[in-house]
C-alpha cells in the first residue's frame, strides 16, 4: 500500500470518529438536570426524546466502526496492521514500541468493544431485541471509548505525518449548539407560561 493510499484511509476513519465525538457530545448536552430545562424539552418530547436516543445509537454505531475486525473496512486495527507490515513506509514517525502500545490499547478493551458490537448488532440492527443485562452499556463506558478512540486515531495519524485533529473543537462546537437549543427551549417555555398566566388573569 502506497503512504497516499494509507493517508486516504486515514482521513475516511477520521470522519467516522468526528461524527462519533459529535453525537456524543450532543447527546451528553440533552442530559439535563435542572428542572427548568426538563420542564422545556419535555414540552417537546416526542422529538428530544427520539433525538437523545438516537445520538446515543448512532455513537455507538461510529465506535463500532472505528474497532470493527471486518479486514473489509477501514478501522483502527485494520490500519494498524497495515502499519506493521510495512512501518517505515506508512507510519515512519511511529517507533515499534508505540506500535505496540496501541495494539495494547485496542486489545485491552476488547470485552468492552464486543459488548458495544453485540449491542449494536442486536438492539439496533434489530430493534425487537431485548439487550441482556450484560449488554448493558454504562455512559462512562461509552465516553472512555470516545475519549479512547480520538487519542489512538492521533497516535496513529501523528506516526503518518505529524498531524493531530483537533476533536475537542467538534466536542466543544456541538456541546455549545445544544446548550443554545436547550436555552431556546427554556424561552419558548417561558413566553408559553407568561401567555398563559396572562390569559388565566382576563
Amino acid at each position: 500500500m502506497t503512504p497516499e493510499e494509507f493517508k486516504r484511509r486515514l482521513e475516511e476513519l477520521e470522519k467516522v470518529i468526528c461524527d462519533a465525538v459529535a453525537y456524543f457530545h450532543a447527546w451528553r448536552g440533552l442530559v439535563v438536570e435542572d428542572e427548568d430545562s426538563v420542564q422545556s424539552l419535555n414540552r417537546y418530547k416526542g422529538f428530544f426524546r427520539s433525538a437523545h436516543n438516537a445520538l446515543l445509537w448512532m455513537t455507538i454505531m461510529q465506535l463500532a466502526k472505528a474497532f470493527d475486525h471486518d479486514t473489509r473496512t477501514i478501522s483502527l486495527r485494520n490500519l494498524l496492521n497495515l502499519a506493521k507490515q510495512d512501518p517505515s513506509n506508512l507510519v515512519p514517525h511511529m517507533g515499534a514500541e508505540a506500535i505496540q502500545v496501541m495494539e495494547k490499547g485496542i486489545d485491552d478493551n476488547e470485552a468492552l468493544l464486543e459488548r458495544l458490537k453485540a449491542f449494536r448488532d442486536q438492539r439496533l440492527a434489530h430493534h425487537d431485541s431485548v439487550p441482556t443485562k450484560e449488554m448493558s452499556l454504562q455512559f462512562r463506558d461509552v465516553e472512555e471509548l470516545v475519549t479512547e478512540v480520538q487519542s489512538m486515531y492521533n497516535n496513529l495519524r501523528r506516526g503518518h505525518d505529524r498531524v493531530l485533529v483537533a476533536f475537542d473543537a467538534i466536542a466543544r462546537d456541538a456541546e455549545r449548539d445544544v446548550v443554545g437549543v436547550v436555552n431556546l427551549m427554556r424561552e419558548d417555555m417561558a413566553r408559553f407560561l407568561n401567555r398563559l398566566n396572562e390569559n388565566q388573569g382576563r
